[in-house]
């Protein structure tokens, strides 16, 4: 699922594709529900009089003729923004948003009655809330299933809104354009959909309908019942962060609106910036805060349980698990150096009536102890400092370039709260290109006029990208054609008599100084394809990448083995080198460097080897190696814990040791052996006995082919004893059961029991 949640919304004002029959009325559908938006009405605007005495009818009639109840708007839809009033009933919404045109006219507006009524039974809820704070409680008891409601609303505030009905809204199904395309138009066709739009309906309708059993049997029937992909996200969405409550403690500080604050989110992503257009994208995403507004002075803060919980960490094992699940889901991707930035958010999980602490432990009442019903949540008003209540704007402010509203009470607080955002450096949505059309420089300018109507005389602060010094160099790209047309003069003085080490391995798999030149140009180019293709790439879905990068590499493997040779050695040197490191053309040409790397060691064995396999364990070798040298000294464990450090074990060995199977090495008696020892693991029923390897989740498959490396490693020198050098065999040795064929080393009659036994 791509990461819609901090994704610009579209523009609230985009016309409908689907085109309404002209004798079934239109409605105006808010995605941010009336009820919410009337809190941020000026409280000096009088409620409507609901009594129903004389007096109050006759109120009621005045008031026929005074405007609705309206709200301050920030209209970032003008070229020259400014600040309105504007009726609730006519803001954050679209006219037949929800309408379902291919249901009879007296049908078509299910899935708004659907939403209608449950924001009733929501806004009950929201209303004891807003109350206890009024009153000046400390916090509020909700069931456990006002709390689930809650959870339920909030992701349909997230999933209802402009971004996904963009996502969504299209006639047919070759007009869906998103990264999940594929499965997708699969599920459409399989479940009998038409439009992108009717599955987005079906959803809703599904998530609307839910009951989120005590036995949480609703987690696995829920994918069974919509689009498997939207069903996890909504099932992360409750079940991996806890609910609180936050309230600014300066009484000048009041939340804001924009028209997707309710599914924009705090956390890591890994963004990209378009240099022809300025538009950014983002790739893999990770959720640490998402938001929820209920009033100037209440907002929902919902926060994953991937960050620490003093609480929660007190009972045995929690901690180490916490660290374990950090290190898969975000230090993998996103480096060891990153944290939320409201990390110091002063939340804690809310308090219940079924379990208490021990000294400072978290223990159960009941020991078989189950989810109930009855059970009850206490939930605190947290006070939050001005610096956390303007972070949490900044998430609002950075996503809001293609909004069309900013919704607010207090002028004073919201002059205060864009003064701090334009003018505070460092935040990365402030960070524009120098291209006219870049759209987000053009939302920073409108809010600096505005804030300039609002009184202020600060100056705005942004970071620009120069965009001309990130593009290629043509004075560059002229130098490096002359270097190549001056190259065949250069090797005319080479001595064939007295050959360099590159040029020994590189003749012996074939090439010369006949194919150098042609080879040099290829090798050049075939590495800027592989730089262009992940340049190009940024922003899609990682797996897809991935699939890109492999399907490449797959197609060069089928090259010359000399002109592959040379690649795979520049490409591992590049990538290792690092950023600072030298620039591709230097690599380009016959590399002064030390010539025992794995791809060296096979290319020295390839007599032995069939010449189809060559390159493939000359692959296998170069991309194991890249990703052991680049984590300086960890070297492959397959003990596994359940803590930080297990968990990079087990990504180690599910990144390297399945990428090929040893029954296929290239090398006929290695192959041979391996096939009489697969043949005997099968047959007898092998077991694998390694303490923690469950964590692995082994195939059979897998657990026969561990076995068959850790008994062919026992003879392989000496089946090859004379067929290679000795030293040569003796690294051979290390870059096959090292790299290419990783297992556990521990002797063999230690971990081989037979179930027949």
């Amino acid at each position: 699922m791509p990461n819609a949640s901090t994704q610009d919304s579209a523009s609230t004002q985009q016309d409908l594709s689907i085109k309404t029959p002209e004798n079934a009325p239109s409605q105006y559908h808010h995605f941010v529900p009336q009820f919410l938006l009337k809190n941020f009405v000026d409280a000096c605007v009088p409620p409507k009089n609901g009594s129903a005495t004389s007096a109050g009818r006759r109120a009621r009639k005045k008031s026929r003729y005074k405007p609705d109840p309206t709200v301050n708007r920030v209209d970032l839809s003008s070229e020259a923004p400014e600040v309105i009033e504007i009726p609730v009933k006519r803001i954050l919404g679209k006219t037949d948003m929800y309408r379902d045109t291919n249901k009879p006219c007296a049908e078509q507006q299910h899935v708004e009655r659907m939403f209608g009524d449950v924001e009733s039974r929501t806004s009950r809820i929201f209303r004891k809330i807003t109350k206890a704070f009024d009153e000046g409680h400390r916090g509020i008891w909700l069931t456990r299933d006002e709390r689930n409601l809650v959870r339920k609303f909030l992701f349909l505030m997230k999933y209802r809104g402009p971004t996904f009905y963009g996502r969504y809204n299209h006639e047919t199904a070759s007009e869906y354009d998103a990264n999940d395309r594929e499965k997708m138009l699969e599920y459409m066709q399989k479940k009998g959909f038409e439009r992108p739009i009717d599955v987005w309906f079906d959803n809703i309708k599904t998530i609307i309908e839910l009951d989120m059993d005590d036995e949480l049997n609703w987690t696995s029937e829920l994918p069974k019942r919509m689009y498997p992909d939207d069903a996890r996200w909504a099932i992360m969405h409750c079940q991996s962060f806890f609910m609180a409550i936050c309230t600014p403690s300066n009484a000048q500080d009041e939340f804001l609106l924009t028209d997707n604050c309710y599914h924009v989110s705090e956390g890591v992503f890994q963004c990209s910036v378009s240099l022809e257009t300025g538009e950014s994208k983002e790739g893999v995403w990770t959720n640490f805060h998402e938001f929820a507004p209920i009033s100037p002075k209440l907002m929902i803060v919902l926060r994953s349980f991937l960050l620490p919980s003093p609480e929660e960490d007190s009972l045995p094992g929690v901690k180490a698990e916490r660290e374990m699940l950090w290190s898969l889901m975000v230090e993998r991707f996103h480096g060891s150096d990153v944290n939320s930035t409201l990390a110091d958010l002063p939340i804690v999980i809310p308090d219940n009536n079924y379990s208490h602490k021990i000294n400072g432990v978290l223990q159960f009442q009941d020991e078989n102890f189950s989810l109930q019903r009855h059970h009850k949540f206490f939930f605190s008003f947290f006070p939050i400092e001005t610096h956390h209540v303007n972070k949490i704007h900044c998430v609002f402010l950075d996503n809001a370039s293609s909004c069309t509203s900013v919704i607010f009470r207090s002028k004073e607080s919201f002059r205060q709260t864009l003064e701090w955002y334009l003018t505070e450096p460092g935040w990365v949505g402030k960070r524009v290109t120098s291209l006219p059309g870049d759209r987000r420089r053009l939302y920073l300018l409108k809010l600096a006029a505005v804030l300039k109507q609002l009184g202020s005389d600060k100056e705005p602060t942004w970071e620009e990208i120069d965009v001309a010094k990130m593009r290629n160099d043509t004075k560059h790209q002229l130098m490096l054609k002359e270097l190549f047309e001056l190259l065949p003069e250069l090797l005319d003085c080479i001595p064939d008599d007295n050959p360099t080490e590159f040029m020994q391995i590189y003749n012996s798999l074939g090439g010369s100084k006949q194919t150098i030149i042609k080879d040099m140009r290829q090798v050049y180019l075939m590495t800027k394809l592989r730089i262009k293709i992940d340049v190009w790439s940024k922003g899609l879905d990682e797996a897809l990448r991935e699939r890109n990068r492999n399907l490449l590499m797959d197609a060069y493997t089928r090259l010359p083995s000399h002109r592959f040779w040379w690649y795979i050695k520049q490409w591992r040197d590049m990538i290792l080198t690092g950023p600072g490191g030298p620039r591709i053309e230097e690599h380009a040409q016959p590399p002064n460097v030390n010539y025992n790397g794995p791809e060296d060691v096979i290319a020295r064995a390839r007599h032995i080897i069939e010449p189809n396999k060559l390159n493939a364990l000359m692959k296998v070798a170069v991309e194991n190696d890249i990703i052991l040298k680049k984590k300086p000294g960890y070297s492959l464990s397959w003990e596994f814990t359940m803590d930080k450090s297990g968990a990079e074990n087990i990504i180690m060995v599910q990144a390297l040791a399945f990428n090929s199977s040893i029954r296929d090495c290239g090398i006929e008696e290695i192959e041979t052996l391996a096939i009489i020892y697969y043949g005997m693991a099968v047959v007898n029923q092998l077991v694998l006995e390694i303490e923690g390897c469950e964590l692995l989740n082994l195939t059979e498959g897998e657990t026969v082919e561990l076995f068959v490396r850790m008994l062919v490693r026992e003879d392989f020198e000496e089946m090859l004893q004379g067929k290679v050098e000795p030293n040569v065999l003796n690294d051979l040795m290390k870059v096959f059961f090292d790299l290419i064929f990783p297992h556990p080393e521990i002797a063999t009659e230690e971990v081989i029991t037979s179930i027949g036994d």
